[in-house]
């Protein structure tokens, strides 16, 4: 697909638009389910996917990593893991904010696609002043869907009016990448600022972010 095709850009929130997430909130975390950070992480992804597509409601999610670790988490300490987790993901890249800016201004759709569970959409649609810049925004809980299932990149591309082909979506994972390349869209694998800016360059994309 030639990037002169494409009239929107579609951009994954986490490690994307966000930062990393913070390392002292993961530590914190690991610390209070009594875990190795590395054991911790392999709990907390194993059922992110069920998780962030609305199957596991919060309290069901951090009630089974606490099964998981061995530990019965009361009520408080499964609140407080919840805001930690919206906290760990909720330092933006201005840098990646300022390049969908200049993509706007020149002329693209753009639009958020990202696995998100219930406690993040909220605060993101309670945080909205920098959301506005989208077109729109396909969060998966709410739509019980999530990456990488072909029908929410379809279901993000009727919310923009937009043909697959006419689609450019940018992602640090690659499973995720490749099937927006399987619905139609020209895939752009992002796991740095510095290899977005790379990878657009090696398709001859402008505007690029800047460093």
């Amino acid at each position: 697909m030639r990037p002169t095709a494409i009239q929107a850009v579609i951009l994954d929130y986490g490690d994307v638009i966000s930062l990393p997430r913070d390392p002292a909130i993961v530590k914190w975390m690991a610390e209070l389910l009594r875990l190795p950070e590395e054991r911790f992480l392999h709990f907390y992804g194993a059922l992110r996917h069920d998780y962030d597509r609305g199957a596991l409601e919060p309290a069901q999610y951090w009630t089974k990593i606490g099964e998981a670790a061995g530990i019965v988490l009361s009520v408080e300490q499964i609140n407080q893991l919840r805001k930690s987790d919206v906290a760990m993901w909720c330092r933006l890249n201005h840098s990646i904010l300022q390049w969908a800016d200049r993509l706007r201004e020149a002329g693209y759709k753009i639009a958020m696609l990202s696995n998100m569970h219930a406690d993040m959409v909220e605060h993101i649609q309670s945080d909205g002043a920098w959301t506005r810049r989208f077109h729109c925004l396909t969060l998966s809980s709410p739509l019980r869907m999530a990456k990488p299932e072909p029908e929410i990149f379809r279901h993000c591309l009727r919310a923009l009016g937009a043909h697959p082909g006419q689609a450019m979506f940018v992602d640090d994972r690659e499973p995720n990448v490749k099937a927006a390349e399987e619905v139609g869209l020209l895939g752009v694998l992002a796991p740095t600022p510095q290899m977005l800016r790379e990878n657009l360059r090696a398709i001859g994309f402008k505007p690029l972010p800047e460093k």
